[in-house]
């Protein structure tokens, strides 16, 4: 009597396991490491009857296949591009997998064809045919898997997508203005007075910045806070003056003023060249605080240099004097 072969294939069961890393550089890593970075296992079983004189009457080829499939621990905290070069590479790697599958089907077809023509089977003789069958199911789908490099030559890989540019806001408040006053009877005396302070006119831009950051330590937002002032004189006398006297004090006020306006933006100005650049550095975490200060420092150089004497003088250049000649 002809032996009777039966067939069960179940559909691949998804079998996922877990990496951690911060970047798709760091899961590649991880990837590599292991012999494939999915997996397929057919599982194949036979399972035989015997009638009473110990031989094969039925044997049972059953596939239970399984797919390992990689699973990003932080998948939902990455960039948009990061998750999607991501869910690419896995829709990659599934489709790869379902090939194997396809490929043990087939090995299957032939299986069972050659087991349909072996007859009266003892246990050894089974045992020896078990032995070639689940071979060969297993090598058409580790064949096709080696000539593929795991997948790799059907996109079962990670390109290296770099991290998102920062986001640059900015929350400067318009420049606030705070006035002392300075003593004196005539635009001499105002004069001397103002020259034993340290400034006649002062700008003060008060920066500061905060910041989130992505998965991998680089910079998701910055905004940079500043909360300028600018301080300017007030002459108590003003009003016992004479026009003359009103006139020059008027006019220094007025270049003084345009004079810490232009502090202020050179500031801004810094602020924009900073957000270009940022986003054009990729500055982690850990870099921030010494990209920060010498971003600061910077800036002061541009105040410093705008007022040298090769350039506004502190506004001495820029018409910011009183004249004494309106004295009485």
């Amino acid at each position: 009597m002809p032996t009777k072969i039966k067939t069960k294939n179940q559909k691949p069961r998804k079998k996922v396991f877990t990496i951690s890393g911060n970047d798709l550089d760091a899961l590649t890593t991880i990837l590599d490491k292991r012999d494939t970075w999915g997996g397929y296992r057919p599982n194949v079983s036979l399972v035989p009857k015997y009638d009473k004189s110990k031989k094969v009457t039925e044997i049972t080829v059953t596939l239970k296949p399984v797919m390992d499939i990689p699973k990003w621990k932080e998948l939902s905290k990455s960039t948009k591009n990061r998750q999607a070069e991501w869910n690419r590479m896995v829709i990659a790697l599934e489709k790869y997998l379902r090939k194997l599958y396809a490929l043990s089907l087939e090995a299957l077809v032939k299986v069972v064809k050659d087991l349909e023509g072996k007859d009266g089977l003892d246990k050894a003789a089974f045992v020896k045919e078990q032995k070639k069958a689940k071979d060969a199911i297993e090598k058409a789908a580790s064949d096709y898997d080696n000539k593929q490099l795991g997948g790799y030559k059907q996109g079962v890989e990670l390109a290296d997508i770099p991290p998102d540019p920062p986001e640059v806001k900015q929350a400067i408040s318009k420049p606030k203005l705070v006035i002392y006053s300075v003593g004196g009877k005539t635009i001499e005396q105002v004069f001397k007075a103002l020259n034993k302070r340290k400034f006649w006119g002062r700008y003060r831009s008060n920066q500061s910045k905060s910041a989130t950051y992505q998965l991998d330590g680089h910079i998701k937002t910055i905004t940079v806070t500043a909360k300028p002032v600018i301080t300017m004189p007030k002459w108590k006398n003003y009003s016992k003056g004479n026009k003359g006297q009103k006139g020059t004090w008027d006019n220094m006020w007025k270049k003084l003023k345009a004079h810490e306006d232009n502090h202020h933006k050179i500031f801004l100005k810094c602020v924009k060249t900073f957000e270009a650049d940022l986003k054009a550095s990729n500055v982690t975490k850990k870099e921030l605080p010494t990209h920060w200060r010498d971003e600061t420092k910077s800036w002061q150089d541009d105040q410093d240099a705008y007022d040298s004497p090769g350039q506004s003088d502190h506004g001495i250049n820029e018409g910011v004097e009183l004249d004494f000649s309106h004295d009485p």
